[in-house]
């Protein structure tokens, strides 16, 4: 979910109605606390963020077969759809015109995973690169989760979730895409906040 301007948008998935998923984002009054309206979007959503531009960024899973996933930009004025990216998005977070997103997206045509770790500039909606750790230490982390940036330093966090059932990692990244730090944290770690003193 996200809230812009006295207004709530949530995505529907319908990751559970296999091959009917949903593709609509519910915009809700927050005032009344009513639905006043859906965007069609795509396939299978999953994660929504707003920007300092007016702007909601919305991934997709799509089907894993024929619809690939992608992002998609809503204008919150028109609350249209209005760009889309050929990127997969598992977690994001967007720090000043930056966002950041990793994604483990599954093909059963390939039967494989795709890894991304991409930055988009919100503010041109172009893919600055599909993958910002660049000192090739992104082999170490096998499911990549969650993701934060950090908005003072800029530095990037991403969890591991591993196998799902054992501890996972959470890596440190500078802005240069160079690992910092690396850390064992619990099972499937997803979230990151940062608390100020």
């Amino acid at each position: 979910m996200a809230a812009v301007n006295g207004k709530l948008y949530v995505t529907n998935s319908g990751g559970y109605m296999v091959p009917d998923y949903d593709h609509t984002v519910s915009v809700i009054d927050i005032a009344s606390f009513t639905e006043t309206k859906r965007i069609d979007v795509a396939k299978n959503l999953w994660r929504v963020r707003s920007d300092g531009h007016g702007q909601l960024w919305v991934s997709s899973r799509g089907d894993y077969f024929d619809t690939a996933a992608k992002l998609y930009c809503i204008d919150t004025k028109t609350d249209a759809v209005v760009d889309s990216l050929d990127v997969a998005v598992s977690a994001l977070d967007i720090t000043g015109d930056s966002l950041y997103a990793c994604a483990t997206a599954w093909d059963y045509i390939n039967y494989d995973e795709v890894v991304s770790y991409a930055i988009v500039d919100v503010r041109t909606r172009k893919v600055v690169t599909t993958n910002f750790i660049t000192d090739g230490t992104e082999t170490q982390i096998q499911k990549p989760y969650g993701i934060k940036v950090h908005p003072l330093t800029r530095e990037v966090y991403v969890t591991d979730a591993k196998n799902y059932v054992t501890p996972g990692m959470l890596h440190c990244y500078g802005q240069d895409g160079v690992q910092k730090w690396s850390v064992r944290t619990g099972d499937i770690p997803g979230e990151i906040s940062f608390v100020y003193k």
